[in-house]
Order: structure tokens, then sequence, then C-alpha cells
């Protein structure tokens, strides 16, 4: 736990430490702000953060930066939005109505506006169905116990996977088996699937495996995404060496980022902030994520479309901003989208 002095002093170097990008003294916030305390004391209260994990130190400075541990704190407990002004919401709804109407234009500018007012990069998913359902189903014989599966799913789909029954089957059974499935199973989901409960013998089985794979395959899949606002987290000194510049760069790579960033899982309701590397499912994404924090939101109109936009930058994020920025932009495509499927 800590002291309230202890909070404030906290809360005041991931303020200064956001604006400046250089390591914050106790003498600057003695200075700067009204503690009632003098610069030992503060510098005390410094060194007790930094040995609970909320400072560290470079080797070359006497100043303190915020760890990963000491931003989770300060978004969770100190940290106070910072409301969008209402001439700045007013302005990001006109340049929407502003576009051609449509959803890749829409993602193009909630991309380019998310990454210019908050100068870094911005990633936002094109939206799609949230699950696929299965509208039919065929099965061909080829040989003996070789069948096609002929897949059609919702938004003209089209899958097929060669199958290795138990047995021997002709058309005939894979005919009548394929009506069954198709009786059972048109027009769900994943879940709706499983929920159903069928009683299946060990050949139809096989085929709702294949189905069911299939369709997980589908859900989980990467989306289409729109980046933008690389130029702009490059002029963070964060990324100002050749190495980690190179490093931000190949994971902002458009063929990378969404394997690197599986948004739609990430975004729960509201939004979310992952600061580093704490989040497990980016821990394949490489050294680059490490200097990185996210947030991340999802956006949608329920049983139609969702979608998610992020933004990308270094842990000295301006949070206060991103966060009602991210949400702000969400609600305004959630609308837009709603408005779209009617």
């Amino acid at each position: 736990m800590l002291s309230e002095r202890q909070s404030r002093i906290l809360e005041l170097v991931v303020r200064e430490y956001v604006e400046a990008a250089s390591p914050i003294g106790s003498q600057l916030i003695a200075r700067k702000y009204r503690l009632n305390a003098s610069p030992a004391t503060i510098r005390n209260d410094m060194a007790d953060l930094e040995e609970q994990g909320f400072l560290t130190h470079p080797h070359t400075s006497s100043g303190r930066v915020p760890t990963e541990h000491g931003y989770r704190y300060y978004v969770e407990t100190l940290m106070q939005e910072e409301e969008l002004p209402w001439e700045e919401q007013q302005t990001i709804r006109h340049q929407f109505h502003q576009v051609e109407r449509g959803q890749e234009a829409w993602v193009h500018l909630a991309a380019s506006i998310l990454a210019q007012s908050l100068g870094n990069a911005a990633v936002v998913t094109a939206p799609r169905t949230d699950l696929c359902r299965m509208k039919h189903l065929e099965l061909v014989n080829l040989h003996e116990r070789t069948a096609l599966l002929v897949l059609v799913l919702d938004q003209a789909r089209l899958e097929q996977q060669l199958l290795l029954m138990d047995e021997a089957v002709d058309q005939d059974a894979l005919t009548e088996m394929a009506g069954k499935l198709n009786r059972l199973f048109a027009g769900c989901s994943l879940s709706e699937m499983a929920a159903r409960g069928a009683d299946l013998d060990a050949g139809e089985r096989v085929v709702v495996d294949a189905v069911t794979s299939i369709m997980r395959a589908v859900d989980e899949g990467f989306d289409e995404a729109y980046l933008d606002g690389v130029r702009q987290v490059l002029r963070q000194p964060e990324f100002s060496d050749s190495g980690s510049a190179l490093g931000l760069l190949e994971l902002l790579d458009e063929r990378n980022v969404v394997r690197a960033l599986p948004l739609r899982s990430l975004a729960g309701q509201g939004v979310t902030v992952i600061i580093g590397a704490e989040n497990p499912r980016l821990a394949g994404a490489g050294e680059a994520i490490r200097a990185c924090s996210v947030v991340v939101g999802a956006y949608g109109a329920p049983g139609v479309a969702s979608g998610a936009l992020a933004v990308l930058g270094p842990m000295r994020m301006r949070y206060s901003r991103a966060i009602p920025a991210v949400r702000y932009m969400a609600d305004v495509l959630s609308g837009l989208l709603g408005e779209y499927s009617e």
C-alpha cells in the first residue's frame, strides 16, 4: 500500500515523464508542486517507490522513470481521464459524415484520426460477423472410406476438406448423412452446434468434427486491418535508435500487425490497456512490444458485425487521453455500423 504522498509522487512522476521523456528527479517535483515536503523527503519516497517496483532509474541518471508496474498502478488507481472536448467530438463526427458512406472508408478514417490526435500508431480492424454460421454441407464419395466435405458458411464462404471415414460408405449413405446434419445444424454457430448435443454415430461424428474444426479456424482467423501513424510513433524518443525502430516497423508491418496483436480477442468490455509485455497473448510478438503499450477497444452492432481498434505507442503514453479517445471512437463506429445495417 502506498501512502497518500507516495501515490501523489508516483502520479506526478508519470505525468512529468510522459511530457519530458527524460528521468524525473526529486528537485523538479519539489520545485514545481506544493507537497509540503523537502526534496530529501521526496527523494526518500521515490527510493521507496523504486524498491516496491513502481519506479526505476537509468544507470546514467539520478532521476526516476515509471516501470510497467508503476504505469499499471497509475492507470488503475491514480489517473484522471481527460474528457474529449465537445468541439473535438463534433469535428470527429463531421469528418465521418464527409467521407463516402461505407465500412472501409470509416475504418480508414478512424485509424487516421486516432493516429493524428494521439501521435502514435493506430490499428482498426474491418467489421465482420462475430461468429460464422454453417449454411449447408454436402458429402461426396471419392473412394471407399474417403469422402469430400463441401461446407458452405455464411457470407458465401466455401470450404472443402477430405475426410477419412471409419468404414466404407457409399454415396447414398453419405447423402442421407448430409441431410440429417443439415437438418440439425443449418444456421448454427459453433456454440449452438455444441449446445444441441445431437446423438451422432461414428461416421456423423467424423463429419461434425471436421465442420467444427473449419468453423473454429474461421472464427479465430486474422482480421483485415487498417494501420496509420507509423511515422508519428517513430518520432517518439523510445524509437530513436535504428534497432528499436526496425523492431517496431516489423511489428507494425500491415501483414504482421493482426498476427502480433490479436485485437478482437484482446478487446474486452470497454477499453483494455496492455502495458509492455504483461499480457501473455503478446509473448510471441517479439522485443518491440516490450517497449510499447496498447489501448484497445471493441466496436460493433450486436448480432450484426464487430471489429476492434487500438492505439499502440511507447509505455510513456498519455493514457489519460488515449483511453477516452479510443472509447469515443468505438462509440462513433458502433453508431455508424448500426445505421449502416438498418
